[in-house]
């Protein structure tokens, strides 16, 4: 899909603003910064700022990547095992996360320490595992299997990504991994186990 021009340059903004507020987060802690810090940094007036977010906090998290429709339509439509298509939709994902790895990580850093932009991260990953749950129910055909696979799907990136900063040894796909094999392992144990 080609952005037109004005929306490449609102993403952009959308951008600047995002990693002056990060920036500035790493240095002084993100409640040491005012709107106005940033803003400035940004090059931006105040009122440009809430243009595009609410509060700091929402423009340290900026809008994470979600689920790209052709992946969901392949995920959707797909006719291999749907364990292989569930981890291949999630290797995609994983990609997109990679290309920014470095904002992610000082995203990561805000989030330790303030528990508003926490929130408004897991209103975005809500948002991810209701539409996976739409995805999914087209192939399966049951909301609450749906729901379950779409929840667990959305966690395994969360604690990929977990992972992934806490071992300077792993990419985010090879974190994903680590994940998933022990995702498999969990639902083998569970098929195992008597109703």
């Amino acid at each position: 899909m080609t952005l037109s021009l004005r929306e490449r340059r609102r993403q952009e903004t959308a951008r600047d603003i995002q990693m002056a507020t990060l920036d500035l987060a790493i240095q002084r802690g993100l409640e040491g910064v005012t709107t106005e810090d940033i803003a400035a940094a940004a090059g931006v007036s105040t009122r440009t700022f809430f243009n595009y977010y609410p509060n700091k906090e929402a423009a340290a998290i900026g809008a994470p990547p979600a689920f790209r429709d052709e992946d969901k339509a392949a995920l959707r439509n797909g006719t291999g095992s749907l364990a292989g298509d569930v981890k291949l939709f999630l290797d995609r994902h994983m990609e997109v996360l990679a290309a920014d790895e470095p904002v992610h990580r000082m995203v990561g850093t805000v989030l330790r320490s303030n528990e508003k932009a926490r929130g408004i991260l897991e209103g975005f990953q809500n948002q991810e595992r209701r539409d996976l749950t739409e995805c999914l129910f087209h192939r399966v055909k049951d909301r609450q299997t749906a729901a379950a696979l779409a929840s667990s799907s959305v966690d395994a990136i969360i604690r990929a990504i977990y992972l992934w900063e806490h071992r300077d040894d792993l990419s985010l796909g090879a974190a994903l991994d680590v994940i998933w094999e022990g995702m498999i392992q969990a639902s083998r144990l569970l098929a195992a186990s008597p109703r």
